[in-house]
């Protein structure tokens, strides 16, 4: 075969693999746009559906557990129980608020990032970071300021919390960059599960109904888009993977809408427009500038 015609297909053959790349990933964020369909038909209490989430989830993991290097033990269990913490206050948002106002709240994760790291690790928000952040808080004040006096005032406040959680398991992460994605998960919804239990020992009766639910939940819309996102970040940058999963949030509310009938308030849109447009803005940024932070 020709240099030239061989060249071609190892260029048609990148292109697969790319194209599927970006196919995992957009699966994954679909999926997991359906935590809040689950979490409205689910009428057990919210460290319940989490617990049983995690279970099935880490059931899931099980098989992709693998034989890790030594890490720090600490960030081991900041994660775990910053992820436990965070997956606990999403879940409790999404039943005293909307669906629309979890999903675009726990989305200031990394604007809570910046802070972090800029306040803890001394790195500087500069260029794109600074206007995200800008146009990030300016979508929280909007959202608080539509929930004040209203009966979901509390879980507005819950679900910005589970923002400021899901910031902190992110940040720990840098410490376990050469650990195993697959093991990792396992180990997080396993010591969730330990840390659920006690609390949540005498409401754990379920009808058929609800443990297929939680059972679905737990391996198709946290277990499988996991393992989606970590193959497709093996041939695409964490920029365009996270423009791509920014889709999550813009279908999550969406499906409650068409099958709950849960509409966003006008202060949610305009908020969560800001929030996702802040992203958005930043990963795009960063894609087409790889030095811009």
């Amino acid at each position: 075969m020709s240099r030239p015609a061989t060249a071609f297909n190892e260029i048609t053959a990148s292109d697969q693999h790319l194209r599927r790349a970006r196919l995992s990933l957009l699966f994954a964020a679909v999926l997991w746009s359906l935590a809040g369909i689950f979490i409205k038909f689910l009428s057990i209490p919210p460290l319940t559906i989490v617990f049983y989430r995690s279970l099935f989830a880490s059931l899931f993991f099980a098989f992709f557990v693998r034989r890790s290097i030594a890490v720090p033990r600490v960030a081991l269990l900041v994660a775990a129980l910053a992820y436990t913490a965070a997956i606990s206050a999403f879940v409790s948002a999404n039943k005293i608020t909307t669906a629309a106002n979890a999903i675009a709240l726990q989305y200031t994760a990394p604007m809570f990032v910046f802070m972090i790291v800029h306040f803890l690790f001394g790195e500087k928000i500069t260029g794109a970071s600074w206007i995200a952040l800008v146009l990030g808080m300016l979508g929280i004040a909007v959202i608080c300021a539509g929930s004040a006096g209203q009966p979901d005032a509390a879980g507005v406040m819950i679900a910005l919390l589970s923002g400021l959680l899901f910031s902190i398991y992110m940040v720990s992460l840098r410490f376990l960059k050469e650990f195993n994605p697959g093991t990792l998960t396992f180990l997080n919804n396993l010591v969730c599960c330990l840390i659920l239990l006690p609390l949540v020992g005498s409401e754990l009766s379920l009808s058929l109904k609800e443990g297929w639910i939680v059972a679905v939940m737990g391996v198709v819309q946290l277990g499988i888009p996991y393992w989606l996102f970590s193959k497709g970040l093996e041939q695409i940058s964490v920029q365009e993977a996270s423009l791509i999963v920014l889709i999550e949030p813009v279908l999550n509310p969406l499906w409650v809408a068409l099958i709950v009938g849960e509409l966003p308030s006008r202060a949610t849109l305009i908020g969560g427009i800001c929030i996702v447009g802040s992203l958005a803005f930043r990963y795009l940024r960063s894609s087409l500038n790889p030095q811009t932070v």
